[in-house]
């Protein structure tokens, strides 16, 4: 004779109800956030760019770019804040023309540049 409601019977039930209820509470955060709008305004200015060609020990010796520059960047994050967010990355990519750039199947040849604020 075999018993309906054993011990393997018991855990199995548990643990299919805890994953249901945890599936559906994740599924609430998610949907509690990813409809919002994180778009900011920011106003960045640049000031004090210096452009020159430096020899590069490092690698080959060859020439390359070194840019100095000031800037000021304005943007207010409080928006972008919820429940879930904790910590805010920014970074700022600048991109610039250079006589040495090769253009490439008619695009112009961009080179760029990634600061982590």
């Amino acid at each position: 004779m075999s018993e309906m409601h054993n011990l393997l019977s018991r855990g199995n039930s548990l643990l299919a109800f805890t994953l249901w209820v945890m599936a559906a509470v994740t599924a609430a955060c998610f949907f509690s956030t990813v409809f919002l709008d994180y778009t900011t305004h920011t106003k960045l200015t640049v000031n004090d760019i210096k452009l020159r060609s430096v020899v590069d020990y490092a690698t080959d010796e060859k020439k390359v770019d070194l840019a100095t520059l000031a800037f000021d960047l304005e943007a207010d994050f409080t928006k972008v804040f919820n429940w879930n967010v904790k910590q805010v990355f920014v970074y700022l990519v600048a991109e610039y023309k250079s006589a040495a750039n090769v253009s490439i199947l008619k695009y112009e040849a961009r080179r760029e540049f990634l600061a982590w604020i």
